[in-house]
């Protein structure tokens, strides 16, 4: 549900400023309004405190050392701070060293302190030189150049001469501390790097601390900021500020006003204030209003479409996976979720409720498909008495036999076979393929192919006309809309001559429906330029343009038919290679396979269960673009 937002103007004495705010951040129901932007640092306490989880997060922790007790979450942000600068300092003295010694490795170990005292007892320089591609080089032809050796793809040579020396297409390399040296500031760098490394992982325990210090310092960085906005009147006497307040909350203020003896006052909306839109939802209207929030907000004249995102976000979902056995194995993921994090409330809470009630849709409609892992049930097996396709496709067979309609006559003529049914399930199983042991039903799978599709399309149709109706105060073309849907989906069976759900489901008559629909068609695209006209003037004309749309939005529903088979296709097509493989490599084949499926069905249902309402159904009650009421409140830890 979505709250109006008023504005108001808050005067008092400034004795009783601070108190105000203070009071107020324990209510959290105001919104204070500032005109000027607000800074996007963080204090440099609260970015300590966030650096300091950062760097905690990525230890594992280890037993703690009851030596050590921080009261203060900011002087341990700040140790753990030092400490992780001091490893990077760590980390690059460590990477320079070992790069070195990958320079110097070739040469052996020698002293570089004897190498000197050699130099000047001989009279002679030594110098080290690297190089690639030496073999087209004049310089290693040198009786005076040694070739010592070849390393990560280049040459090395040492050169004995009187006087330095300089070779082209060879570079020197400048040795000041041997292998034995630098492997010994290695290990003693490393064992600092484990003492650190070792000192964090300790102080991770402490992970709790930082976070009620970084909520802490949250709340007091934000009720200053709040105090911040405050005009002074009266030289310095009075405050004032103006703020959003929803309205189901401004009677909260009442009391504090009179206690405080502060006067709170509604004001008018100025052109420059965007007011913030405030959702107040429970139960699942609240998990709807998490998953309107991944795409937009609402405008604050919005009518809040988290109950409807939701129902339709779990309909199309539960479609689109299309499977109980995957269902079952997400209500086991859900109650697993539910019983280890049985105190988890907030946004996490609400994620398990929501997986929790997918999971329940993927179990009804896998039943109503009877699809269970991808394993093929033949159309009199038991379980299928209860599922509702089964249902359809027998209500379709019956029509058939009974009206004879020119699709029945495309049947007979290519399956002649089908003249000898009787009854509706004789129609469906006469024909049947054998391939590798298995059979094959295809009137049955077609029947069943043709039923799935019109569910789409006619779901998508209702989800479309809902979402017309919803704002029919605000466009009322959309009358004409919704009678010009209704007309077609009764009149296009008829021009592409196919039987569709509300012929043998609703029992309506094929020819006089399709006549009476020709009719409702062309009369709802004549209401609708009509009522545009008459809202819009002359403007309204152009609604006329909205058809192809409103046909490409109904015709993308089929995605839920697509994305369903394409799923049961590959459960099928693993389940058939794993059982025609040995024991062991078919387990595997089925296990990995249905992963893969899981994965991409769950994927599919989330992108395209969101975007069949974000898309398609907010095109036609849904304006968007709103601010969030963000209040001044306490925050705590969930």
């Amino acid at each position: 549900m979505r709250v109006d937002v008023k504005k108001h103007l808050v005067l008092g004495p400034l004795s009783v400023r601070t108190r105000f705010f203070q009071r107020i951040q324990e209510l959290g129901i105001v919104e204070f309004i500032s005109y000027e932007p607000r800074s996007l640092e963080n204090p440099l306490e609260i970015q300590n405190l966030i650096d300091a989880l950062h760097v905690l997060r990525q230890m594992v922790p280890v037993e703690e050392t009851p030596d050590k007790d921080y009261h203060s979450a900011s002087v341990l942000a700040h140790h753990i701070i030092e400490r992780k600068h001091e490893l990077e300092k760590l980390a690059e003295r460590k990477r320079v060293l070992e790069s070195d010694r990958a320079r110097v490795s070739v040469f052996g170990d020698f002293s570089v302190h004897r190498l000197h005292e050699v130099e000047k007892e001989s009279g002679r320089v030594i110098q080290f030189f690297f190089a690639k591609n030496s073999e087209e080089l004049e310089a290693p032809q040198r009786p005076e150049v040694i070739y010592v050796g070849s390393a990560y793809g280049l040459d090395y040579f040492v050169a004995i001469n009187k006087e330095r020396a300089s070779y082209e297409g060879l570079i020197e390399i400048v040795i000041e501390r041997s292998i034995g040296e630098l492997e010994v500031e290695l290990a003693h760098i490393n064992r600092e790097i484990d003492i650190f490394e070792t000192e964090l992982a300790r102080l991770a325990h402490n992970k709790k601390l930082l976070k009620q210090g970084l909520i802490d310092a949250l709340n007091r960085h934000h009720l200053e900021a709040s105090i911040e906005r405050v005009d002074s009147l009266l030289d310095g006497d009075l405050f004032a500020v103006e703020g959003w307040v929803p309205a189901n909350k401004i009677h909260l203020l009442g009391g504090l006003a009179q206690e405080l003896d502060v006067v709170i006052e509604p004001i008018a909306v100025e052109p420059r204030d965007k007011v913030p839109t405030y959702l107040e939802n429970k139960g699942p209207a609240r998990l709807g209003e998490d998953l309107v929030g991944i795409y937009d907000t609402p405008s604050n004249q919005d009518r809040d479409p988290s109950l409807w995102v939701f129902i339709a976000f779990g309909v199309f979902f539960s479609m689109i996976l299309a499977d109980a056995g995957y269902g079952l194995l997400l209500l086991l993921g859900a109650l697993f979720l539910r019983f280890k994090f049985k105190k988890k409330h907030g946004l996490g809470g609400r994620v398990i409720r929501l997986a929790t009630w997918l999971s329940i849709g993927c179990i009804f409609w896998g039943l109503m498909l009877s699809s269970f892992f991808g394993i093929e049930l033949k159309p009199d097996n038991p379980i299928r008495k209860i599922s509702l396709i089964h249902w359809m496709v027998k209500q379709k067979a019956s029509y058939f036999l009974e009206m004879k309609p020119g699709s029945y006559d495309e049947l007979v003529a290519e399956y002649p076979k089908l003249k000898e049914a009787k009854t509706p399930m004789e129609l469906l199983t006469l024909v049947k393929h054998e391939q590798e042991g298995m059979s094959s039903y295809v009137i049955y799978q077609d029947f069943t192919n043709n039923v799935l599709i019109e569910l789409a399309i006619f779901i998508g149709t209702i989800h479309i006309i809902l979402s017309f109706l919803r704002y029919l105060d605000r466009n009322w073309a959309g009358a004409g809309w919704v009678v010009f849907m209704v007309g077609s989906y009764l009149y296009f069976p008829l021009i592409l001559g196919a039987v569709s759900l509300i012929h043998y489901i609703f029992h309506i008559p094929y020819q006089m429906g399709g006549d009476i629909g020709h009719y409702i068609l062309f009369g709802g695209l004549g209401l609708t330029v009509a009522l545009a006209l008459i809202q819009h003037r002359l403007r309204g004309i152009g609604e006329i343009m909205q058809v192809i749309g409103v046909f490409a939005d109904v015709m993308s529903y089929l995605r839920i038919y697509a994305l369903s088979l394409a799923g049961m296709i590959m459960a099928s097509t693993f389940n058939q290679i794993g059982t025609s493989m040995p024991l062991y490599i078919g387990i595997f084949i089925i296990l990995a396979g249905h992963t893969i499926n899981l994965t991409l069905a769950l994927m599919g249902g989330v992108i395209h269960g969101l975007r069949l309402n974000f898309i398609e159904w907010y095109h036609y009650s849904f304006d968007g673009g709103g601010r969030q009421f963000n209040p001044l409140e306490l925050i705590k830890i969930d």
